[in-house]
């Protein structure tokens, strides 16, 4: 078996969680109905395993708001799929729904940081003056170095929240660069783009805020992690994945386990 950057743990728990959330959610879809906006639903004949349309609705129907929620769902759980199986093909070899049969996720349970805590962040909450604005995917960051690092969570199919409001000791108050959900552990974690390792300010300020996370429990190269830079030198891509990788590897051989024959 090839060996990618990425642990081939982090692939098979993402893919069991995928594939889990996709049978339990009604198979709905975006489609057009008569010039209309509208959602096809459908299922699986027991006897045949092809889908069969069971109903369209339009959007003046009354359910036509909770199957739209559930057919966003379904088209983003469906094309982070397409993701874990597309970078599992370039790193590994083997077929992946068999190898994941061998595994199990047992997700957190005690952990503060966890999904739901995710979902309670507000995203893009840091109101202080951007000196330089680089837009990326609608949020306006604040360098072209954050930009390439979020571009490489998105291929990674990592869903991520820009510049989030973290409050420690009801006083200090911090906004990592990026605050990432792994919902298959139940996890979440955080990771800052250091662009500015040159800068003895910025160096100070950052002291401080490391400080603050260390204390709060969040443990670097699991919790959070750090890349670092400066005018002159900036990790590549490649580097860059890796240490994005050792968060995603800390996890996924945490609650990514072998099944005990």
């Amino acid at each position: 078996m090839n060996q990618g950057i990425i642990s081939k743990e982090f692939y098979i728990g993402r893919y069991i969680y995928l594939t889990e959330q996709l049978a339990r959610l009604p198979i709905a879809v975006f489609n057009r109905v008569c010039n209309y906006n509208g959602i096809a639903i459908w299922t699986i004949d027991k006897q045949t395993g092809k889908k069969v349309r069971v109903k369209r609705l339009t959007e003046n129907n009354p359910e036509y708001s909770r199957y739209s929620e559930i057919a966003l769902k379904r088209a983003h759980l469906e094309e982070q799929l397409k993701i874990t199986l597309n970078n599992w093909s370039k790193d590994y070899s083997g077929n992946l729904t068999d190898i994941a049969a061998g595994y199990v996720i047992v997700p957190n349970t005690d952990n503060v940081y966890s999904s739901a805590f995710w979902s309670r962040l507000n995203n893009n909450s840091n109101s202080y003056e951007q000196d330089r604005k680089v837009m990326h995917n609608s949020i306006m960051m604040r360098s072209q170095f954050e930009a390439d690092v979020a571009n490489i969570l998105e291929e990674l199919g990592i869903d991520y929240k820009y510049e989030v409001e973290l409050l420690f000791n009801s006083k200090d108050r911090y906004y990592p660069d990026f605050s990432l959900n792994f919902p298959e552990y139940n996890r979440c974690g955080f990771l800052e783009a250091l662009g500015g390792m040159d800068n003895f300010g910025y160096v100070g300020h950052n002291a401080k805020k490391l400080n603050t996370y260390f204390n709060a429990g969040l443990y670097p190269n699991r919790d959070i992690a750090f890349i670092a830079g400066d005018l002159n030198y900036r990790p590549d891509y490649a580097t860059m994945k890796r240490i994005i990788g050792v968060m995603c590897d800390a996890f996924a051989r945490q609650y990514v386990l072998k099944k005990i024959r």
